[in-house]
């Protein structure tokens, strides 16, 4: 699974974060076709990089004067685009938790909030950039360093107070954060909103094979003791024990008026859309009303798809998400020759040792049927070759 993990030594800004992202390989050209394809007086974008140093800036201007002055402009821009569902959802995921923030602050609701500065088409169509973007580059869950904090006096809407501002205070609550001894506002309110809703943990880097580096730099970058850049890194999570270890999305509902009959086509379609499993559970919901459990788990990039199909499909009003890690043995498929022909199976090693033998059911109805012979029978024949062939359960295989 490929990840990329942000280190925001000294700060993050929309800018920085997509400026990464495309130094890190992230295909330009494709970038600005897509950005360019959303508006219909097309927008800019330029790479701007100074001789000697890390990185490049970003610039990206779009029609003056056009902005996104509420959340009802961002949903219905978002619905309109051609965007990928991935994309739209987490734009739309960080506008939300910035309105939230605004919401608490002015003491209203997500929906009455003026965007300001912060719905301006450029700095909406830079959001979206960095969804593209790591979508360009297969990026499937994404990691953090702690942010820091700079000191001194920050220029608000409320006029100048104590950095770091209320708003970042808001949309920050719960993740990790430090004051690193520098002067200024070191991450943006959007910049925050961002890593706040798209980041699974914010700490050291994850043991990944390392792939790629990007770094982005501020347009205000000057002096000081630290550049104003943030960097990413890219690379393939490496298993922590000896067999694979995997972080899923696991998604849950209840469901106690559906038509059971529906149930195999959701699962189907949960299934084509990407789903490592689905299963059924019978379950008791309040007031004694039985009901079925529908559960999916799924690679963490799915689970906006799977929800869609979730909500669309049956009449589950509501999910739960939450992570859990996957253990999976070392696997691979073998051809065993038969009496019956040729038929496939499944063998699992732990440490190199033989785990499991399973024939593959398919193969073996397929020969049953064919041969006109018991499925069991195929399937014992299937089991007892392979173990001459391969080794049993806890033994090293004869071929090593």
């Amino acid at each position: 699974m490929k990840a990329a993990y942000f280190d925001c030594f000294n700060g993050a800004s929309e800018t920085m974060l997509l400026a990464a992202l495309i130094d890190a390989g992230a295909d330009v050209d494709r970038l600005r076709a897509d950005l360019t394809a959303l508006v219909p007086d097309g927008c800019t974008l330029s790479l701007m990089r100074e001789p000697g140093t890390l990185g490049s800036q970003v610039s990206l201007l779009a029609p003056a004067g056009t902005s996104l002055k509420e959340m009802k402009d961002v949903v219905t821009f978002l619905q309109t685009a051609r965007l990928s569902k991935s994309v739209q959802e987490r734009t739309l995921r960080a506008y939300h938790k910035l309105a939230l923030a605004e919401a608490k602050l002015g003491g209203t609701t997500p929906e009455r909030v003026f965007l300001r500065d912060h719905g301006l088409l450029e700095r909406f169509l830079t959001v979206v950039g960095i969804g593209i973007a790591l979508e360009l580059l297969g990026v499937s869950i994404v990691y953090a360093s702690p942010l820091p904090m700079g000191s001194g006096l920050v220029q608000t809407v409320h006029g100048p107070l104590p950095n770091p501002q209320p708003l970042v205070v808001e949309i920050l609550a719960g993740v990790p954060v430090y004051d690193n001894g520098m002067p200024g506002e070191k991450v943006s309110p959007l910049a925050a909103a961002l890593l706040a809703t798209m980041v699974r943990e914010f700490g050291a880097l994850p043991a990944f094979r390392l792939e790629a580096q990007g770094w982005g730099r501020d347009a205000t970058s000057a002096g000081g003791e630290l550049p104003q850049a943030a960097r990413v890194l890219l690379g393939q999570l490496q298993a922590t024990g000896s067999e694979g270890r995997e972080m899923v999305s696991v998604i849950e509902t209840n469901i106690d008026d559906a038509n059971p009959q529906f149930y195999e086509y959701v699962v189907e379609k949960l299934f084509t859309e990407g789903a490592i499993d689905v299963f059924l559970t019978p379950v008791i919901m309040k007031g004694g009303r039985p009901a079925i459990k529908l559960t999916a788990i799924a690679p963490n990039e799915k689970v906006d798809a799977l929800g869609a199909i979730i909500f669309a499909e049956t009449p589950s009003v509501g999910i739960r998400t939450y992570q859990a890690e996957r253990q999976v043995l070392n696997r691979e498929i073998m051809a065993i020759q038969t009496d019956f022909g040729p038929i496939r199976v499944k063998v699992a090693r732990q440490m190199g040792a033989i785990a499991n033998l399973m024939p593959e059911y398919k193969d073996c109805v397929t020969a049953a049927r064919s041969q006109g012979v018991p499925l069991k029978v195929v399937w014992q024949a299937t089991l007892m070759q392979a173990l001459r062939e391969v080794g049993g359960p806890g033994l090293p295989s004869p071929r090593g």
